[in-house]
Order: C-alpha cells, then sequence, then structure tokens
C-alpha cells in the first residue's frame, strides 16, 4: 500500500488558510489562527511568512491588520502550499543517484516521472476552496 505522509508543515499551513478563508475576508492575526487552530505561534508565523513570499497571503500591520489570501480560495492549490511551505512530500521522482542506483541503465525513471506528473495533477486539483468545503463536512 502506498502512503503518502502529509507533514505538519502543510498540515499547520493548510489549517492556518482555512481560518483566512472562513472569516468574511477580514484580517486575521498570527496569534488568532494559533488560537482557533491550536497550533505553535512560532512555527506558523515561519510558515505564515514562507506563503507570504509565495503570494498565497498577504499581511497588514496596525490595529486591524494580519493576513488574508492574496487571491480566491479557488485559486490557491493544495500543490501550491505544499512547495509554499517546503514540503517536498509532494516529490516523487528517482534521485538517480544512491548505493543500489544503477544509474542511467535503470529502466524505472520513466515510471517514476510519470507518478510525479500524475501526482502535481492530483495535488494541483485540489483548492483552499474545495478543501473548505471537506474540512467544514459539506459537500
Amino acid at each position: 500500500m502506498f502512503k503518502m505522509a502529509v507533514s505538519t508543515k502543510t498540515e499547520y499551513a493548510l489549517r492556518a488558510l482555512l481560518e483566512l478563508t472562513g472569516d468574511g475576508g477580514g484580517s486575521l492575526s498570527a496569534q488568532a489562527i494559533c488560537a482557533r487552530q491550536n497550533l505553535p505561534k512560532k512555527y506558523v508565523e515561519h510558515l505564515l511568512g514562507a506563503m507570504k513570499n509565495a503570494g498565497i497571503i498577504e499581511s497588514s500591520q496596525g490595529s486591524k491588520g494580519g493576513y488574508t489570501l492574496s487571491r480566491p480560495s479557488h485559486k490557491i492549490t493544495l500543490y501550491d502550499v505544499m512547495r509554499a511551505v517546503d514540503d517536498s512530500n509532494h516529490e516523487m521522482e528517482c534521485g538517480k543517484s544512491g548505493p543500489y542506483c544503477r544509474g542511467e541503465s535503470c529502466r524505472l525513471g520513466g515510471l517514476f516521472d510519470e507518478i510525479a506528473t500524475r501526482q502535481r495533477r492530483l495535488l494541483n486539483s485540489y483548492t483552499l476552496a474545495e478543501i473548505g468545503k471537506i474540512y467544514h463536512g459539506a459537500t
């Protein structure tokens, strides 16, 4: 059975983003996000910074400041989030090195490349809007 591990980076990033989608478009502070989701603030602040750098969220200063989505939730994919937080679990590619690698004579590279392409396509098919519906129990 093939298992794809979901890292805490991706899980916490998604939970933070889901808070931003469910707040009527208003800004939320890292502290508010962490309190609502019971997440470690320092870790989440790092993830929020990475998502800001990737253009998924924006931040503003001041008493009404905080984080907001930089684009609609139906335009943010699971793959976008995983790449933003540097979650390498979405990468299934032949490394073409290692003690048991047969190098260029190995014929499995094409298979792994095809699996990686399909996996990226699958991860890109889930938007934050769809994940939010699943998360909130809507079908």
